[in-house]
């Protein structure tokens, strides 16, 4: 049997083997559900691939930085400070791309690309999602040859830094 990924269209023979995915039925609800989280009850009309549900995961952080940079007045703060920058990521293993605009107070993110970027990043998802959860360090993955960056190298270290603030704010606003 063959799955339908409801977001990109993929035929899905099988889960990836390589994923940390795990759908199982709730022995109560007696729906599929995913135990990453992000794709919670799913369907057979509603099923994601590993990159689309990677792609969201992603999203979800970056959708919860934007609502940071409106809530949050430290980070909203530190975002007036900044002069506007655009910065056009690549996820170059899962073809995902979005931008982020970040500065003169804002953070704001979309999927896709956007003319006048100012920086550009690429990288692979495993090191992108472990820049996101503080798991990696950007500038020690760019030596390693891991992150592929253009633009002014200035600018480059404040945007690591602004997902570095982000994360640590939302580590202390849930307490961790």
């Amino acid at each position: 049997m063959s799955l339908v990924c409801s977001s990109c269209g993929r035929i899905i023979e099988s889960l990836p083997l390589q994923c940390g995915h795990s759908i199982n039925i709730n022995s109560e609800t007696k729906q599929w559900e995913c135990t990453m989280g992000d794709c919670g009850s799913v369907t057979l009309e509603n099923f994601l691939c590993e990159n689309c549900c990677i792609n969201k995961s992603i999203l979800n952080i970056y959708d919860n930085y934007e609502l940071l940079s409106v809530e949050n007045e430290e980070f909203r703060l530190e975002l007036d400070l900044l002069k506007r920058n655009i910065v056009q990521v690549n996820i170059f293993d899962t073809g995902f791309k979005y931008w982020v605009k970040f500065g003169e107070g804002k953070f704001n993110y979309g999927k896709g690309e956007i003319a006048g970027a100012d920086i550009f990043v690429s990288c692979s998802h495993e090191i992108m999602d472990g820049i996101l959860n503080g798991e990696l360090d950007a500038k020690s993955e760019y030596l390693k040859g891991n992150i592929k960056l253009e633009g002014d190298l200035q600018f480059i270290v404040v945007y690591f830094d602004i997902l570095n603030l982000a994360l640590e704010i939302n580590g202390e606003v849930r307490g961790d």
